[in-house]
């Protein structure tokens, strides 16, 4: 009679387990980040992260503190249409006679500055025109490699934000 009782609860227990199905859990909290880029010069990398709250782009250097931006993908767009110039302004430099040569350009809300002293020491500084914040710096050869993969970001991101459906 014991093992009759025991052999019942353990299928009424079973019973009541088995009616919870994958339909009642929602997920509320996530990070859903997808590694685009990371260039083999410098190390700068590009993600498109997607959270309840927001779909953005973490560009720079997220290793080292105030070294990456968050900003949304039209932004990012933008910096890499910026980017995109970064040839063109070396070889405007290099042939300057000016001993210290600096150019900014500005988009939505970002400035990408070129600066050397007449080809040397070519850096590139990315930014938000803000007082204080965070700063991407990168060489030639890695801001013209991260210009290619900003200028998907809004593509990426909307690909991303279409998939990832908690």
């Amino acid at each position: 009679m014991k093992k009759m009782m025991m052999i019942t609860c353990m299928v009424l227990l079973g019973m009541l387990v088995s009616r919870v199905n994958a339909e009642e859990f929602v997920i509320k909290d996530y990070t859903f980040t997808w590694h685009v880029a990371r260039t083999i010069v410098g190390g700068t990398t590009m993600d498109i992260q997607k959270t309840p709250d927001a779909l953005v782009v973490i560009f720079g250097r997220t290793s080292l503190p105030l070294s990456a931006l968050t900003i949304s993908p039209v932004q990012a767009n933008a910096v890499g249409e910026l980017l995109k110039k970064t040839e063109e302004y070396y070889q405007s430099q290099k042939k300057s006679d000016d001993p210290s040569s600096s150019d900014t350009l500005t988009s939505h809300n970002c400035a990408v500055n070129f600066s050397s002293k007449q080809g040397r020491d070519f850096k590139v500084r990315v930014k938000k025109n803000e007082v204080f914040g965070s700063v991407v710096l990168m060489e030639k050869d890695e801001a013209i490699e991260i210009a290619k993969y900003l200028r998907q970001a809004e593509q990426m991101a909307s690909f991303a934000d279409k998939r990832v459906r908690p």
